[in-house]
């Protein structure tokens, strides 16, 4: 019974298995046969050496570095930040009862949102033309600053408009997962909690129906 359950269950895999083995196991593998072949040339298939020197002359291009150095500061910036905010977001989500389904669809809204009409906002936002400084340099000027250019100004502008966007495309995702995590902790953990005495001044909560020391170790692995 077992070798016919275990059977089917591959028998199920099986379409997956190779999708995934022809579009994206196999060409990762063919790449990184290329990446040793010297003066490859697409159009007839040949190369005239096998080394290193493509790692080489990639780690001694300024784009490459330059490309890698904006990654870095990328990741390390809107990472944490947009967990954080998710986090914030889905405990708050997870603590009010009027209207929740619909605060969870317009957070969710910038995940499946088209990416030209997120250019189209961003545009607006940021963009500089004959016309208008944009809507950030509007909300500058407000308060004596400004205007920059976002787009085609300083790199700081740049990488600020690029982690702006990042946070604000990938937010809705961890939102999702987190607010299902919170939603999935057992009630009784919070009721246990509350006759243990969990103050609701404590730093370890956040209220006497939800405290934090219980919601945090129950969701911790998400």
């Amino acid at each position: 019974m077992n070798k016919e359950n275990n059977l089917k269950g591959w028998l199920y895999l099986l379409p997956a298995i190779l999708f995934l083995g022809f579009f994206m196991v196999y060409p990762l593998v063919d790449v990184f046969v290329y990446s040793f072949e010297e003066g490859y040339n697409s159009a007839s298939q040949t190369f005239f050496g096998v080394g290193l020197y493509n790692y080489s002359y990639v780690l001694h291009d300024p784009y490459f570095l330059q490309a890698l150095k904006n990654t870095f500061i990328l990741v390390i910036i809107t990472v944490p930040l947009s967990t954080i905010i998710a986090l914030l977001i889905s405990v708050g989500l997870n603590s009010i009862t009027p209207l929740k389904k619909l605060y969870q669809t317009v957070y969710f809204l910038p995940y499946v949102t088209n990416t030209l009409a997120v250019g189209l906002v961003f545009m607006i936002l940021f963009k500089k033309t004959a016309y208008t400084d944009g809507l950030a340099n509007l909300i500058l000027a407000w308060f004596g600053k400004g205007p920059i250019d976002f787009i085609d100004g300083p790199y700081w502008a740049k990488m600020f408009v690029l982690c702006f966007y990042t946070i604000w495309v990938v937010m809705p995702f961890k939102v999702l997962i987190l607010t299902s995590a919170l939603a999935s902790v057992n009630q009784d953990y919070y009721n246990a909690a509350k006759v243990d005495g969990t103050s609701p001044l404590s730093p370890a909560s956040s209220g006497p129906s939800r405290p934090t020391a219980t919601r945090w170790p129950c969701s911790a692995r998400t």
